[in-house]
């Protein structure tokens, strides 16, 4: 093994942070791996405007031994990162943002482990949590949940997504001198991360070390502002995540679940779209943006677009459209609920989508039932609510008022993907008293749709029938499913015993 003069090297491209750089810096410094033993931090000036480049030349004298600084012209920083590797000297490399911040015990953690795994792995990767504008985890921390350090093996958990380099730890001896692609704006950090899990699908993660991503309150980064440059559309498309996909063919002649997971995580900022920016992209542009999506979801399973956590079931049947086309799908109605059929793969239910209660308010002659349902407009639009009364005789019904949200309207490229309508209802007690059930359900042309996904808010007062809770109103004892509203009616001692074990048995 090759001689390392630190254990560690961070390399921090520097671009206009001075309010945040000496933050930066700090971190570094007091890392309880001990700074001057273990460490060697290089601060690439990347032409930055600002006073960054005299903050890095005031830390480098104060620590020569530790601290390199490197200025030049601006190139981005897939370029200063490139220029930090040339000089670093270290085992492990890092290149944290100028703006963020280590946790104190990051480096001794890491170390630890990735010494006991050097062999197999390439890299190490940290969580991230963000702070200033917002504070809470990233939604990729899932891979830490067993708070352990741990050998992932992308075959087996191909979900464990990595795409950022500043939140990982890298051997040395696999950085190239263009490990960063210069030719990409964005999406640099992952395909230099997806060229190393081609060749090695394993990395280690270190749970308890904490990297600390500032969302700055003016939302000046990259990473904010990337919607409104052409190249997040075009460049980030061809050169990640369709390259991503070839890379895989050439070398495994298929393109492995985890590389299709890698791409679809990409991919899920695109379909979260409610505008397009005006004036980024020509009319000839956006077709090609469009085109590329399509090839890019061509390489990418129903089953691993469905299984995405950051979209929506509506996205996500956007996501499924974009990839056969519209046309492909076939709408089918069966067992009151509609449906769409793309060859073997069957997309989220007209059924399954949200219903929230909200209020059940008692009045002279029965109660009144508020709440609202979400529908989504590649299904038939509903032009009846209604509520069922499940009876021992005939089912009772009962049309509900309603009339959409205007607030709670959800679009991609301004066209109208979903949708809540408000609803309400008055349902006497007496009708009640012979009811077994309650279920919200809608018409859409000819046919019943009946709503089987039912959440209530906090305020609601029928508890859920999982809890062994009943609300007790007006002779009648209440509880909730998924798909309805229990009703029961009995005398006195029947309800006392219920309620009692609702009190005992919680």
């Amino acid at each position: 093994m090759a001689e390392h003069r630190f254990k560690f090297s961070i390399i921090s491209a520097v671009y206009n942070a001075e309010k945040y750089l000496e933050d930066a810096i700090q971190s570094i410094l007091t890392q309880d791996i001990g700074f001057e033993d273990s460490v060697e931090l290089i601060l690439v000036d990347d032409g930055s405007p600002d006073s960054s480049g005299s903050i890095c030349d005031f830390w480098q004298k104060k620590y020569p031994d530790n601290i390199k600084v490197i200025h030049k012209e601006n190139g981005g920083v897939s370029s200063a990162r490139n220029a930090g590797i040339a000089v670093a000297e270290g085992r492990f490399i890092n290149f944290m943002d100028s703006d963020d911040k280590l946790s104190p015990d990051t480096l001794s953690s890491v170390y630890q482990y990735f010494i006991t795994i050097e062999k197999t792995v390439d890299l190490v990767s940290i969580p991230i949590y963000f702070f200033e504008k917002k504070e809470q985890p990233h939604r990729l921390n899932y891979k830490f949940a067993g708070n352990k350090n741990l050998l992932v093996d992308l075959n087996q958990k191909y979900s464990f997504v990595q795409l950022s380099a500043a939140s990982a730890f890298f051997k040395k001896e696999v950085l190239t001198p263009d490990f960063f692609s210069t030719s990409l704006r964005y999406a640099e950090d992952a395909r230099a991360i997806m060229g190393l899990f081609l060749k090695n699908p394993r990395y280690g993660i270190v749970p308890q070390a904490r990297y600390y991503y500032r969302c700055r309150e003016n939302m000046s980064s990259a990473l904010n502002g990337s919607k409104l440059h052409k190249e997040w559309y075009l460049n980030c498309l061809k050169e990640y995540v369709l390259w991503s996909a070839q890379q895989a063919l050439a070398q495994y002649d298929t393109v492995p679940p985890f590389v299709q997971f890698h791409m679809m995580y990409d991919l899920q900022s695109r379909f979260r779209m409610e505008e397009f920016p005006e004036h980024v992209l020509t009319s000839s542009e956006k077709k090609e943006f469009y085109a590329l999506l399509k090839e890019c979801l061509s390489y990418i399973s129903d089953s691993v677009i469905l299984e995405q956590k950051n979209l929506s079931k509506e996205q996500k049947d956007l996501v499924i459209r974009t990839k056969y086309g519209a046309a492909f799908g076939t709408l089918e109605y069966k067992e009151e609920d509609y449906q769409y059929r793309y060859g073997d793969t069957i997309t989220f239910p007209m059924s399954s989508y949200m219903v929230k209660l909200q209020k059940l308010e008692p009045q002279k002659d029965g109660f009144l039932l508020c709440g609202s349902a979400k529908t989504a407009s590649h299904y038939p639009t509903p032009h009846e609510f209604f509520i069922r009364l499940r009876t021992k005789e005939q089912p009772l019904k009962f049309s509900c008022s309603f009339q959409k949200d205007p607030d709670r309207v959800f679009r991609y490229h301004g066209n109208m993907l979903a949708c809540f309508y408000n609803f309400q209802v008055f349902l006497p007690y007496q009708d009640l008293k012979k009811a077994s059930a309650l279920e919200l359900c809608m018409t859409c042309g000819s046919h019943t749709v009946r709503f089987r996904n039912l959440t209530a808010e906090a305020a609601f007062p029928v508890p859920s029938a999982a809890k062994k809770h009943y609300w007790h109103y007006h002779s009648l004892l209440l509880s909730r499913t998924k798909e309805n509203i229990l009703i029961e009616s009995g005398n006195l001692f029947k309800r006392g015993r219920i309620i009692l074990k609702s009190c005992f048995h919680k």
